[in-house]
């Protein structure tokens, strides 16, 4: 099992490279196309670094369109970043005080993380949102799965933290170690290791695409108005 793991992983980890940089590739392409044409008249570049970051932290566009998906997604997507940042004490050493600082936050953001996308999960199947892709599901099940895991794990059967350290550093120096015991820690790594496919990349470029959309809002303001 430690072998097929590890080797799951390893490859995992290139397919996602690989795939995120023809992503990078494509998006650089189409920002050069939109430099160079006729629309790459000056905007307002400051403005619009302000709004784009209003747009991401606080998901603007979703609270303006349904209000209920928008608290469930917010809750989600803060309670995962810090849930992210707990993770990195297994990467780091020696970790960062600033990692150690945030542990008992990242612990209470693990029970947010699960309800707040249970709660997502209900929304959009009760009230049927549109454009949603079976792909989207997918990805909410595996987080989902990940996530009651990892609190199944924190509550009845922990892990040995140093045998988790180990393993992951291991990986991280292409220096494999053994499988640390446990079901559900193998559950655990295994469900994130099939969510990594499924990954949306646009989410990786997400800021760029918002600022460029934000500019050519401050464009066409500029040609309907300045006339």
């Amino acid at each position: 099992m430690t072998i097929i793991l590890i080797a799951i992983a390893y490859l995992t980890y290139a397919a996602f490279w690989v795939r995120l940089s023809l992503h990078a590739v494509v998006w650089l392409r189409a920002v050069r196309q939109h430099a160079t044409g006729p629309s790459a008249a000056p905007g307002k570049p400051l403005h619009a670094s302000a709004m784009t970051l209003i747009d991401l932290l606080l998901f603007r566009r979703l609270f303006a369109s349904n209000k209920p998906l928008w608290l469930g997604s917010w809750a989600f997507h803060t309670a995962f970043f810090i849930v992210i940042l707990r993770h990195l004490r297994y990467f780091l050493e020696p970790v960062p005080d600033c990692i150690v600082q945030v542990q008992p936050f990242g612990v209470f953001a693990g029970y947010v993380m699960a309800f707040s996308l249970a709660y997502v999960i209900f929304l959009r199947t009760v009230t049927k949102t549109k454009y949603v892709s079976y792909q989207n599901y997918i990805i909410l099940g595996l987080v989902f799965l990940i996530s009651a895991t990892g609190l199944v794990m924190r509550n009845y059967f922990p892990p040995d933290l140093v045998d988790v350290k180990s393993f992951v550093m291991g990986l991280v120096a292409m220096r494999p170690a053994p499988l640390p015991a446990g079901f559900f820690f193998s559950l655990h790594f295994f469900l994130v290791l099939l969510l990594v496919p499924f990954l949306p990349f646009h989410l990786f470029t997400a800021p760029f695409v918002a600022f460029e959309a934000r500019k050519r809002e401050f464009r066409l303001d500029k040609v309907m108005h300045d006339r």
